[in-house]
């Protein structure tokens, strides 16, 4: 993903965006940010975004690494994951919150691996 696209992505958070971070992270839970709520954009190894997915677990600090590792563990499509871009967002977001954030950037990106995608605003 390019930087510009990223921060677009970024703008769409608005204040619950904890902080940009543009660089590509690899899928493994102990190198993601320590988070309790974000979105976060899958790739796989040829670049392309195949899945879209949110976390929101406000009183966890490894919310995010802790979603990440069920998903590698108990879902298959995850297996192509090759990299993750993390959108991080503050732990006082409201769930309905993140999941429209979540939306919003499905809509923009349009993952081709996804059964149900979440509600754009």
């Amino acid at each position: 993903m390019k930087k510009g696209t990223y921060m677009a992505l970024a703008d769409l958070c608005g204040a619950s965006l904890l902080k940009a971070m543009p660089e590509r992270q690899p899928v493994a839970p102990h190198f993601l940010p320590e988070v309790s709520c974000a979105v976060y954009i899958a790739e796989d190894p040829s670049g392309t975004v195949c899945y879209i997915g949110s976390v929101c677990r406000p009183h966890d600090d490894d919310g995010l690494a802790s979603h990440i590792s069920e998903y590698l563990q108990g879902l298959p499509k995850a297996q192509k994951w090759d990299g993750l871009y993390v959108l991080p967002l503050s732990s006082a977001t409201p769930e309905l919150q993140v999941r429209r954030i979540a939306g919003d950037v499905t809509a923009w990106m349009l993952p081709y691996d996804r059964e149900r995608w979440p509600t754009a605003s």
